[in-house]
C-alpha cells in the first residue's frame, strides 16, 4: 500500500489521541522525580500506572478500530494493543532508569503497566 498525506491524515484523525497519550506518559514519565508531586502511598501509584495504560490501550483500540486505512491493525487487534502496552510500559521504565538521575526502574510499575494494558485491551474488545 502507498501512503500517501491523504492516508495518513486520515489515519491520525482516529489516532491522534493515542499517540498524544503515548508522548504524555513518555514526557511525566521522564521527568525529574522532584518536578512531580509527593504520594507516599505505594499502591495508589500502581492504581495510577495500571490506569494510564489502561486508558492508552482504550484509546489505541478506538483508534484502530475506526481507521480505516491500515487494515493489518483490524487483525488481532486486543493482543497487538497488549503486546504494544506491554512494551512500551516496559520500555518507559528502562528510559527512567537511564535517562533521568533521580528515578530508577521499578519492575512493580512496569508490571501495573503492562496488566493496565492487558485489562484496556480485553475490556476493550468485549465492549466493542
Amino acid at each position: 500500500m502507498v501512503y500517501n498525506s491523504f492516508t495518513l491524515t486520515n489515519f491520525l484523525k482516529y489516532n491522534w489521541p493515542s499517540i498524544f497519550w503515548a508522548a504524555f506518559i513518555l514526557g511525566i514519565c521522564l521527568m525529574p522525580g522532584r518536578d512531580l508531586p509527593s504520594i507516599s502511598i505505594w499502591e495508589f501509584d500502581k492504581i495510577v500506572h495500571f490506569g494510564v495504560y489502561f486508558l492508552l490501550a482504550v484509546l489505541l483500540y478506538w483508534g484502530w478500530e475506526k481507521q480505516q486505512i491500515v487494515r493489518f491493525l483490524h487483525q488481532q487487534v486486543a493482543l497487538k494493543i497488549v503486546l504494544i502496552c506491554v512494551a512500551y510500559g516496559f520500555a518507559v521504565e528502562v528510559l527512567q532508569e537511564w535517562l533521568t538521575t533521580d528515578r530508577h526502574f521499578d519492575l512493580f510499575d512496569a508490571l501495573a503497566n503492562g496488566l493496565g494494558g492487558l485489562v484496556g485491551g480485553w475490556l476493550s474488545e468485549r465492549v466493542k
